[in-house]
């Protein structure tokens, strides 16, 4: 299969259609967040708004990958949009998971 554009799948289309959710979510939290007060002693949840938001658009990117290596792999997928989805969603999934285990390194370390 040539390289197009577009994705000619629905997988590869659902990847390019979660992966545009979670960076539309991203811009919201960002903008909301940053006229908040935050503590530097604050949690997460402390603002529950965003902490919801912030989740959904992890989500959203695993959920990307996910259907973005199907695409890939399963339906041969070759397209320039489907394989950034992939690209993009991955180092989301990545930061996004070294911030989990970071956070826990960090309670784990007070408790002692």
């Amino acid at each position: 299969m040539k390289l197009t554009f577009y994705p000619s799948t629905k997988t590869g289309i659902y990847a390019i259609t979660f992966m545009i959710m979670a960076v539309i979510l991203m811009v919201v939290v960002a903008y909301l967040g940053q006229d908040m007060e935050v503590e530097p002693e604050g949690r997460f949840f402390d603002h529950m708004n965003l902490a919801v938001m912030t989740l959904l658009a992890f989500l959203f990117s695993i959920i990307s990958l996910v259907t973005g290596l199907l695409a890939l792999l399963r339906d041969k997928e070759r397209s320039i949009l489907c394989i950034g989805a992939v690209l993009v969603s991955f180092v989301a999934v990545y930061f996004g998971t070294m911030e989990i285990i970071g956070e826990m390194n960090l309670f784990n370390l007070q408790t002692k």
